[in-house]
């Protein structure tokens, strides 16, 4: 065959991106790769046959370690929303089999991984012994990258790839944005779990019109090493292509046809019958399916190896804190919806608790993209920020998602507010005070008075409040804040209506904040 595939026309790896619409790219787990994994699979098919698959009643939780890679700057790192957006593609992929993927956290890096930022991870993966240092030892590690590299050795070409000698996946960042008909993940993850392409043997080469033997498929595939060409009646499927029955022919015709449509250029096996190839399978490469799907071998083929001796580094007793949230639409509580704040450099904003949320993913931008290089993105735990570094006379735009380890899909709330101009400020004296705010602030019946401080260093003072006339109503001495961000509550219940100040106060300096109380 004379054709050398260097696109790839498929869902797996067509990207939204500009770059990815003029030059798709292909699957780096390369034939080489797959025969190192066909023991493994042979042995798995085996396990299959004999009956010996885990109950699908049963869910199996599947830890997952995501690094998010940067270049040599820092610069450059997948989004946390886009990865949270493919977790949940990847978990609907999987739910079938009764297969769960969910976050779990390194001892050192925590949620996600940011501390590779090397070129010769984030360009083309030579760094590997990086890479090994920074491996989760007890889950499925993904790297992603901006040029993924393997076997075919040409950048921006791979997109994304298993590397069964060090067994993790490398994806390009483009791929991970939880698009439905995005199947990249799920793909490497197949190979990951030991699945073949279906069209195993014609990688490099697929069978089209202009073929010599058209429209005759030769009766050996043109790569992979001598194996044969699968025919559609299956007396060879066992041997053939991935050696998976119910798996029908397929010679990369989704190479040669655009889009998830049924095949109908007319090609037939080397015994001269017409191939009716699975055009939605997960491991194939037609483009834009919606219905993505692996076929039942393929799935008892999957539960087999998760639970194979291989796999015994995924063990766990993981169980889920929550299985479902809500996000409330009333989530953002302050500043209100389109407010100017007192402070552009001292910004205080906060939500409400989530049921089943143990993490809150904050993201704040001058617009409400949230891709600007202004945007600013966290992964909190408790239920408030405060900012220091904001711009006066401006329009912000923040939004919070809750999520825990295993829900990754609830919505995210979205608030904006405006900052005042320049000559508002809000400096301090205090060593080691780097913002402060109260809040709610008006106070009104019934809500908790809170002092929110941010410190670059830890230091002590003391809050009182003053009346409008200046009378102390509230003094509590010897505060002790510590280094980053503290919440503390205030018992002001006896508070009546009318203007206070609220006085931070120690031997090095003095700030004070304004307080509205509205009974």
């Amino acid at each position: 065959m004379k054709k050398i595939i260097f696109t790839l026309a498929t869902g797996l790896l067509l990207g939204t991106s500009g770059f990815a619409q003029q030059s798709p790219g292909t699957c780096g787990t390369t034939i080489e790769d797959q025969l190192a994994s066909r023991p493994r699979l042979r042995e798995n098919i085996a396990t299959v046959e004999s009956g010996q698959v885990a109950d699908r009643n049963v869910i199996q939780y599947v830890p997952i370690f995501f690094h998010l890679v940067g270049d040599a700057s820092g610069n450059g790192r997948a989004k946390e929303r886009l990865v949270l957006d493919q977790l949940c593609q990847l978990n609907e992929a999987y739910a079938p089999m009764d297969i769960r993927f969910y976050l779990r956290p390194h001892v050192i890096q925590g949620l996600f991984n940011y501390s590779i930022s090397n070129n010769g991870v984030y360009s083309d993966q030579s760094n590997t012994a990086l890479m090994q240092n920074r491996r989760h030892s007890t889950a499925l590690n993904v790297y992603i990258v901006n040029e993924a590299t393997s076997g075919n050795g040409q950048p921006g070409l791979t997109l994304a790839y298993y590397s069964p000698p060090r067994d993790w996946i490398v994806t390009r960042k483009d791929r991970i944005n939880g698009n439905n008909t995005n199947n990249t993940l799920a793909h490497e993850v197949g190979h990951f779990f030991s699945l073949n392409h279906t069209f195993f043997g014609y990688e490099n080469d697929s069978f089209g019109p202009d073929d010599p033997t058209w429209p005759t498929a030769p009766v050996f595939a043109p790569n992979g090493g001598g194996v044969t060409t699968e025919r559609q009646n299956g007396s060879n499927c066992t041997t053939a292509a991935d050696e998976i029955c119910d798996t029908p022919p397929d010679y990369n015709f989704g190479f040669e046809q655009s889009g998830c449509g049924a095949y109908n250029q007319g090609a037939k096996d080397p015994l001269g019958t017409l191939v009716n190839p699975l055009e939605n399978n997960f491991m194939s490469y037609f483009s834009s399916c919606a219905n993505y799907a692996f076929t039942p071998q393929q799935q008892a083929i999957i539960l087999v190896d998760r639970n194979s001796a291989s796999r015994n580094y995924l063990d766990n007793t993981f169980q889920p804190t929550a299985e479902e949230i809500n996000t409330p639409i009333n989530l953002l509580s302050a500043p209100a919806n389109l407010d100017t704040v007192s402070y552009y450099d001292q910004v205080l904003l906060e939500w409400n608790p989530v049921a089943g949320a143990t993490y809150y993913l904050f993201e704040l931008d001058i617009t409400n993209a949230y891709a600007t290089p202004n945007t600013q993105t966290f992964i909190l735990t408790g239920t408030s920020k405060v900012l220091t570094n904001l711009q006066a006379n401006k329009k912000y735009f923040w939004r919070v998602r809750p999520f825990n380890t295993y829900v990754t899909c609830a919505p995210a709330r979205q608030f904006s507010f405006f900052t005042p101009a320049l000559s508002i400020t809000a400096t301090t004296d205090i060593v080691g005070l780097s913002g402060w705010q109260v809040a709610p602030n008006p106070l009104r019946s019934g809500t908790t008075f809170r002092l929110a401080v941010n410190a670059n260093q830890g230091f002590e003072a003391a809050v009182q409040i003053l009346d409008a006339t200046g009378r102390q109503v509230y003094n509590q001495a010897n505060l002790q804040f510590q280094a980053g961000e503290n919440l503390t509550e205030l018992p002001v219940d006896g508070l009546g209506n009318g203007l206070y100040f609220v006085v931070l106060t120690n031997s090095q300096g003095r700030d004070v904040r304004r307080l509205v109380v509205l009974r």
